[in-house]
């Protein structure tokens, strides 16, 4: 396969989504390794602990990065979107329908052989409503009605829609659609606990665990279903993977200046602490923020004039700032990298905090966030525009790991969230199901939006290969959300990583895929 010497890491910095991963050119020749002992280990950290080892079920940014090192996905998502092998060699699609034939000689992590049927099993656990698997809407569509079959002998799986949904083939190149052997599938809340023997397909299996601190995973012998991406590194797998549960930014940049950690991911300053001579550092915009409210009865965001309100408080130039100025102010839930992002800056409200006064003086707000994005620092500004504003505002800076689960998950009461969004497909529909179909824990609407003009438009844009209509429609859908104030976009987060020059990965569309990550130097 095509190779590029670029070193690289992946760091599981905080969002709903966030694997966060990059890359950057190296100054040197990545020589073939054997990697062996202390060396044939990687170690990085995450911000937070893991909600649940289920990758169907897969909320947070740990819950991600687990899965992409135990479970295989059909297919993987290279640079400009390009749909490469996974556990499929090829494959065949419409807008309706996939055929997928799977390689050669695939095995669940016990060794027992992997068979189309058992990818259709896990497939069809994954769909299944019953599941309450949150992203089943962004693979198949919100409600779709969907038959998964396999034949054996032709050695394939086959995904049928009711309804046309273009983005079936990407979706299936997610995380959480990792297929899962038969000992996992028969036991689904010991899986959601921990490592189930023989239940992964991917590299890694999870050996040590201790919940809420470290964890070790080892690389799986005679493992070779790694994706082919277009700049795999050259170097060895990391016969040892060692990750630390690390909230704190700063506490993350001391263990990288000491050698403890080989890579990390920063959204605040102490990037700026690495020299460019001693380390290889990668600048990506990684995250898109964006305010959503919950709009369920009761809330103060159910009415429009007061997410109106809150859209005139906030500026979202005055945000980017927060952030050192370098990311990008948004017009939409995505910035201008996604295809048919909305360009028109007329159809966003702009700031207005007089005006936003005369609706929000004495309006009481929760608003819970994430700190993983630099310590919340976006939180507070949000939370001091709004007091400037009039309203009265309480600010819950939580770990990741609860704001997903109290926020992404529906489990929690509040009234406010600055959406943290990594778009790991590059495409809309990544962000546009967090804002229609069901809420959870049947969907990912977590704010309970409803707003059928945007549904419609979603479905149109979904039902079609033709990129103009496609982006006509989506154009439709995103004036729908800006218009009923929906959401607030603010700004894109660069996120900075930082690395020692011994590892390197493959970095598709600006992410690193754990599985990929090679020790290059010893």
């Amino acid at each position: 396969m095509p190779r590029t010497r670029r070193t690289a890491g992946t760091a599981l910095a905080a969002s709903a989504a966030l694997l966060a991963s990059a890359c950057t050119t190296s100054t040197g020749t990545p020589g073939d390794v054997t990697a062996s002992g202390q060396d044939a280990v990687i170690r990085y950290a995450v911000t937070s602990d893991v909600t649940g080892f289920d990758p169907a079920k897969a909320s947070a940014a740990t819950d991600y990065g687990f899965a992409a090192l135990a479970y295989d996905t059909l297919v993987g998502r290279d640079d400009g979107g390009k749909i490469v092998s996974g556990l499929a060699e090829k494959w065949e699609a419409t807008p309706t329908s996939a055929v997928f034939t799977l390689r050669k000689d695939l095995t669940c992590s016990d060794g027992k052989p992997l068979t189309p049927a058992d990818v259709a099993a896990s497939l069809r656990r994954y769909a299944d409503p019953a599941t309450g698997a949150p992203g089943v809407g962004l693979v198949f569509g919100p409600g779709n009605k969907i038959d998964i079959t396999s034949d054996n002998t032709a050695g394939t799986v086959t995904v049928k829609l009711a309804t046309p949904w273009s983005d079936l083939v990407t979706g299936l190149a997610n995380g959480p659609t990792g297929i899962v052997c038969a000992p996992g599938l028969a036991d689904p809340a010991k899986l959601a606990q921990g490592p189930v023997p023989g239940a992964g397909t991917g590299p890694y299996v999870i050996e040590k665990a201790q919940r809420g601190a470290a964890y070790t995973l080892r690389l799986r012998d005679g493992y070779t279903a790694f994706v082919p991406y277009s700049d795999q590194p050259q170097g060895e797998p990391a016969k040892t993977i060692e990750i630390t549960v690390m909230g704190n930014e700063s506490t993350a940049a001391n263990e990288l200046s000491t050698g403890v950690l080989d890579y990390a991911a920063f959204t605040g300053p102490d990037a700026a602490r690495f020299s460019d001579a001693e380390y290889t550092k990668f600048t990506a915009p990684v995250l898109r923020m964006f305010v959503v409210f919950n709009q369920r009865e009761g809330h103060p965001g159910a009415d429009q004039k007061i997410r109106q309100a809150v859209s005139r408080a906030l500026d979202p130039a005055a945000f980017n700032k927060v952030f050192g100025g370098k990311g990008e102010v948004m017009k939409s839930f995505a910035d201008s990298t996604i295809p048919c992002a909305n360009a028109d800056a007329s159809l966003v409200t702009p700031a207005d905090p007089e005006a936003a006064e005369k609706t929000l003086s004495g309006v009481k707000l929760t608003l819970t966030g994430t700190n993983g994005v630099g310590g919340g620092a976006g939180n507070t500004y949000v939370q001091e525009a709004l007091r400037a504003a009039g309203a009265e505002v309480t600010l819950r800076n939580v770990d990741n790991a609860t704001w997903a689960t109290e926020v992404l998950g529906g489990k929690g009461e509040w009234d406010i969230t600055v959406m943290a969004h990594l778009n790991l497909s590059s495409t809309l529909t990544n962000a546009a199901v967090l804002l229609t179909g069901p809420p959870p824990p049947n969907g990912r609407n977590f704010g309970a939006v409803e707003n059928a003009e945007f549904g419609r438009n979603v479905a149109m844009a979904m039902a079609t290969v033709d990129e103009s209509a496609k982006c006509a429609a989506w154009a439709e859908a995103q004036k729908s959300v800006l218009s009923r104030h929906d959401i607030v976009p603010l700004s894109t987060v660069p996120v900075t990583y930082v690395f020692n020059r011994r590892v390197a990965g493959a970095t598709p569309l600006g992410l690193v895929d754990p599985s990929s990550l090679r020790i290059v130097k010893k």
